[in-house]
């Protein structure tokens, strides 16, 4: 079977959509394209099992959508997937009709969160044909190909039953075989075949990679917060339901091999949370007792509470570099509205912990916070609060950047729920949906919104910040880092300004 996993181009002013693997969507300016790793499975694992794919991301080439559409036509494909998000569906619906109008013959597959959550309503928008609901959409992907079996001209034939999670259409009714179920073995995915999905395409485009080629990887889905219900705000809640981890040293053979086959000098893992314990532990060892940590940078996400002083010490001998936490808010009241499971002053504990080992070993470690401010129930007193605790974090030297976005309650989230019971939104119009205005309603006016994400960005300014970055700097990698991250803060506070 001939098949397109793809992202089509997204024409707007706003800017390049940030769709890919991506939690919060955003436009942006000075786009980072980030590697889609399930995708990327999905191609992978449909190339072994014999099928023909076609890799077309419109978006990280910077095509027009007339390029992406002729490119798709070229490869007469039986089926072609797209990954989608609230805030573009809109558009996807409409370039499902430009894709059936290429022939009416071509399968459309939509899968992602928003299409998790609202299944139905793209059938009744558009022309798809199949949605895959949950996170596992590499796998229900192959189940739903070799659903078909294409023989010269034959129409295709149903050959095998389909896994629960998939939503189709059967006359003029839509139906489902059930809720998804997150059944499948991580230990079973093959390695990524890198070259398939176009690697090159991110591995220079990323601005959070300091040394680049670099590359992405997922050692676990999603987050193992999930236990716990996970955040309110998390749309991968959706997606993820469960937690589930790879073998520690699976993961540690594919980083070995983007070392040694692409010469990767840097990897971010896009686990929702990196596991902690004793597979972290264990994982460290293996990346120095290979040798790994002396060859490249790794990144992660991670949160607060789990990690004690020697799991820091270990991860900074193993090169360990960016470590993202998602702080959100100075206030302990949002924190547990957020089911965050974190408390404030454990927090910044924390951080002191890993500026102490960082003194250790020469600032191997950069932490990283995300903060989001436009919450309803928060009053100007209490998002001021929170902007204070970024500038105090810079200028006693416990962060190294921040992240600062509305609050967007996606659909399927709890925070949605919540939402709609309270009628705190003020639209459900998805095109609303991209962090370029609230939907939800706050005591913030939109102007105080946008002076309020500058003021979030450049409360690094402080004279004791830049001198400790400026002495930071030992070679030219580490110049040019600098020079981007500043283009950065400012392509992000003066959007929209």
């Amino acid at each position: 079977m001939r098949v397109v996993i793809g992202y089509p181009p997204l024409k707007s002013t706003k800017g390049t959509p940030l769709l890919s693997q991506n939690r919060q969507f955003q436009w942006f300016k000075n786009p980072t394209y980030i590697y889609p790793v399930v995708p990327a499975y999905a191609a992978t694992i449909l190339k072994q099992a014999g099928h023909q794919v076609k890799w077309l991301d419109g978006i990280a080439q910077q095509w027009t959508e007339a390029d992406w559409l002729k490119r798709v036509k070229g490869f007469k494909p039986d089926l072609v997937f797209m990954e989608t998000k609230t805030p573009v569906i809109k558009q996807h619906w409409q370039i499902i009709s430009r894709i059936k109008q290429l022939s009416s013959k071509i399968r459309v597959v939509l899968a992602g969160d928003h299409v998790t959550a609202l299944p139905e309503e793209s059938f009744k928008n558009s022309q798809v044909d199949y949605v895959l609901t949950g996170g596992d959409y590499d796998w229900l992907l192959l189940n739903l190909v070799e659903h078909f079996c294409p023989e010269d001209d034959q129409p295709l034939a149903e050959t095998k039953k389909l896994e629960p999670g998939i939503w189709y259409r059967q006359a003029s009714q839509v139906k489902s075989t059930g809720l998804f179920q997150l059944k499948h073995n991580l230990n079973q995915l093959p390695l990524i075949d890198r070259q398939l999905s176009h690697w090159q395409d991110y591995a220079y485009k990323n601005g959070n990679f300091k040394a680049t080629p670099g590359a992405y990887i997922m050692a676990s889905r999603d987050c193992w917060w999930r236990k716990h219900g996970g955040c309110s705000f998390c749309s991968w809640t959706t997606l993820y339901p469960q937690y589930r981890v790879r073998r520690v040293q699976a993961v540690l053979t594919e980083v070995e091999a983007l070392v040694k086959d692409y010469q990767v000098k840097e990897i971010m893992d896009d686990s929702g949370t990196f596991p902690a314990g004793q597979w972290l532990q264990t994982f460290c060892q293996g990346m120095i007792k290979r040798g790994l940590n002396q060859q490249l940078n790794f990144d992660c996400n991670l949160r607060f509470g789990a990690l004690k002083k020697r799991d820091y010490q270990l991860m900074a001998q193993a090169g360990f570099r960016l470590l993202l936490f998602g702080l959100e808010s100075a206030n302990q009241s949002t924190l547990d509205q957020l089911n965050k499971g974190t408390k404030l002053k454990t927090i910044i504990k924390e951080l002191k912990i890993i500026n102490q080992v960082n003194q250790e070993f020469k600032g191997q470690l950069q932490p990283h916070l995300t903060f989001m401010f436009g919450y309803p129930w928060e009053t100007k007193a209490q998002v001021h609060k929170t902007l204070a605790l970024a500038k105090k974090l810079f200028k006693s030297g416990l962060i190294d950047s921040l992240q600062a976005t509305l609050i967007i309650p996606y659909p399927g989230t709890a925070l949605f729920k919540q939402a709609e019971q309270n009628q705190w939104l003020l639209t459900q119009d998805w095109n609303d949906f991209d962090m370029q205005q609230p939907v939800l309603k706050t005591v913030l006016t939109d102007q105080e919104l946008r002076q309020l994400r500058t003021k979030f960005y450049w409360a690094f300014l402080s004279p004791e910040f830049i001198r400790r970055q400026l002495l930071n700097i030992k070679s030219l990698a580490d110049f040019k880092f600098l020079f981007r991250a500043a283009a950065k803060v400012i392509s992000h506070s003066w959007k929209r300004q």
